[in-house]
């Protein structure tokens, strides 16, 4: 028996602990049963499966373990390099139209949340014109998300990344996603926050998670690598808690559990969504480190002595 789950759904990334299935495709069938076999996990997070049936034999995978399913259109955004938000009209219609059949199978498969991100950094002077037509895009998307649902609201949430390091995105520091969120104003849009954004944006969790905590719905650890600019990790790339290149470990990850708990994260996103809040791992196998259960481990073992030290303090 979990010492947690009476407070939150532990989940993990599937694409990323499994990279080879990051594109939708690959040996999804195969891998799901490592995690939907984990009475540990609570939740799952998985790419959008390309091929029908391949995705109609994961639903009923998942469906038989009672996980809590984020569907992950994020990968098509960045993967596709789709541009919501775009000045050229073809691009933005393209973006939307594929967003909205993401939701679409996000639904079928009974996802309780679609995470999706912004385009590229336009630059500093087309920011303003580019938020603004996100915005819209956003509304709508929300807006077909909550036509589509059935019994069960489809919430859409929004990640922000860092803007100067490697993703490079339009939406950065957490008080711009904060006004994206606002901006939006629609009762299934929310943010998640992501612990391992964090030393790219140059945040603190207290300032990240106190500043988005009106619309946080959802939330990852996980690592990354800033101090080393010549590694192939630098950036986003989330090795193992505890790499030697890497920036957090179970110290930030407990900081982190605090700073939650301060701002009343567990609590706030059970009323939001009406179902258990989410945590999610955000690992992957790096060169050197290549074996996906290594890694799952790893996660796991720095979340359940994190989570121990903080209910003990």
């Amino acid at each position: 028996m979990t010492t947690w789950s009476h407070m939150l759904d532990f989940g993990v990334i599937h694409p990323l602990i499994y990279l080879e299935c990051r594109g939708g495709e690959g040996p999804i069938l195969e891998t799901l049963p490592t995690i939907i076999n984990d009475s540990d996990f609570g939740a799952i997070e998985i790419a959008p499966i390309k091929n029908p049936e391949v995705r109609q034999k994961a639903k009923a995978l998942l469906a038989q373990s009672q996980l809590q399913i984020v569907y992950l259109p994020i990968l098509p955004v960045l993967l596709e390099k789709l541009e919501p938000g775009s000045a050229d009209h073809d691009l933005r219609k393209t973006a939307v139209t594929r967003l909205k059949a993401l939701v679409d199978e996000a639904i079928d498969i009974g996802a309780s949340m679609a995470m999706v991100q912004g385009p590229l950094d336009p630059g500093p002077t087309e920011r303003e014109a580019t938020t603004a037509r996100l915005v819209e895009d956003l509304q709508s998307l929300c807006d077909y998300a909550a036509a589509q649902s059935g019994q069960q609201l489809l919430f859409i949430t929004f990640e922000n990344f860092d803007r100067d390091i490697e993703k490079k995105r339009l939406i950065g520091p957490t008080i711009e996603a904060v006004a994206l969120a606002e901006a939006v104003n629609r009762p299934n849009f929310g943010l998640t926050i992501d612990l391992s954004h964090l030393p790219l944006l140059g945040e603190t969790s207290a300032y990240a998670l106190q500043t988005a905590a009106p619309h946080l719905i959802h939330a990852h650890i996980g690592n990354c690598v800033i101090d080393h600019p010549s590694s192939p990790l630098y950036g986003d790339f989330h090795p193992r808690f505890g790499h030697p290149l890497g920036r957090n470990d179970l110290p930030e990850v407990i900081d982190y559990l605090h700073q939650l708990d301060a701002v009343g994260y567990w609590s706030r996103a059970r009323r939001r969504l009406d179902r258990t809040p989410i945590l999610s791992m955000e690992l992957r196998p790096v060169p050197g480190e290549d074996d996906p259960l290594a890694v799952l481990a790893n996660g796991k073992r720095t979340f359940m002595r994190a989570w121990a030290k903080v209910r003990a303090s």
